[in-house]
């Protein structure tokens, strides 16, 4: 879905910078989306796939067109998702927990997009009780959420988004639950299995208590993405001004967007009338026991749950 807001470009100005910046050739993509296809439709672990042009699009764009490259990551997407049910199943928005999220405000998109034309997302997961909602299920929450913003949004896919985290109110509670096993699946989703385009990620008013653990999950990261951390002073958001501008930021950050809790409520009627959509989303996953050759499992995908000795970061 387009959030239209400031800096929201037209198609023409989209399809302009992607062949710009990311040098798109439209009859080279048209081409590679054929390609794809017809790679699928020989795949038998593939036949519950989602077979949309707009999906092989988005994937050709974050693997910067590379035939070989988009296969790979269609195929691990797909199986992650199959092999990830407790944040891939169950997408109904009314469910107790994520009814919990949403009402919190946790996962927020921005309206619009940022002054260098890119999407951006505000996530706060200290709104959240730990005792409350476990961590998997508030992942769950910000998977659909995510998926259901970024779903048709071109100008995402060519310029990129903007994760905004801020981690205000956030306890040695929260922190227990990130356990190595599950910061690698954080990691896996959201850094290898997605073909979305992170220029930047900002943290802010990071407590004491958060510190180690941002240490552990900075391991996980790959060096490029690491460069792109940036760790704000509490309370101090004139950097984020620098990097973003203020157009789509809420009010409470210092910014000209809408509020908060007009975010919130948005958000919340956003996802609960797509709820059939979400739905069909969780059924879009490879079948692994069709798979030639050996089958895609979660230890194959996540290492041994708890140890580090199958960690591969490249």
């Amino acid at each position: 879905m387009l959030l239209k807001g400031p800096n929201t470009l037209t198609e023409e100005e989209v399809l302009k910078a992607a062949k710009e910046e990311l040098g798109e050739d439209p009859k080279q993509l048209e081409e590679g989306v054929q390609l794809i296809k017809e790679w699928v439709n020989k795949s038998p672990h593939m036949h519950s796939i989602k077979k949309e042009d707009e999906v092989y699009k988005m994937f050709l764009r974050g693997c910067k067109y590379s035939l070989e490259r988009t296969k790979e990551k269609l195929d691990f997407f797909y199986s992650v998702r199959g092999n990830l049910p407790e944040w891939f199943d169950q997408w109904d928005p009314f469910n107790k927990k994520t009814q919990i999220v949403l009402n919190a405000g946790t996962y927020l998109p921005l309206k619009g997009f940022d002054k260098h034309g890119r999407f951006a997302v505000l996530m706060r997961p200290g709104t959240i009780d730990p005792n409350q909602v476990k961590m998997e299920e508030s992942f769950k929450a910000s998977t659909l959420i995510m998926e259901l913003a970024m779903s048709g949004n071109i100008q995402a896919q060519v310029k990129g988004f903007v994760l905004i985290q801020d981690m205000g109110g956030m306890t040695a509670s929260h922190a227990v639950q990130m356990s190595p096993a599950m910061a690698k699946k954080a990691m896996t989703v959201w850094q290898d299995a997605y073909p979305a385009r992170p220029q930047a990620m900002h943290f802010l008013n990071m407590p004491s208590v958060m510190e180690s653990l941002f240490s552990m999950v900075q391991s996980l990261q790959k060096q490029k993405m690491k460069e792109r951390n940036h760790v704000h002073s509490k309370g101090d958001y004139s950097k984020l001004h620098e990097n973003v501008g203020k157009d789509i930021l809420p009010k409470e950050y210092g910014g000209n967007g809408e509020s908060l809790e007009d975010l919130r409520v948005f958000w919340k009627k956003e996802v609960e009338q797509n709820k059939d959509w979400l739905i069909q989303q969780t059924r879009y996953k490879t079948d692994e026991k069709k798979r030639i050759g050996k089958p895609r499992l979660h230890a194959d995908i996540f290492g041994i749950e708890g140890s580090f000795r199958k960690l591969e970061i490249d």
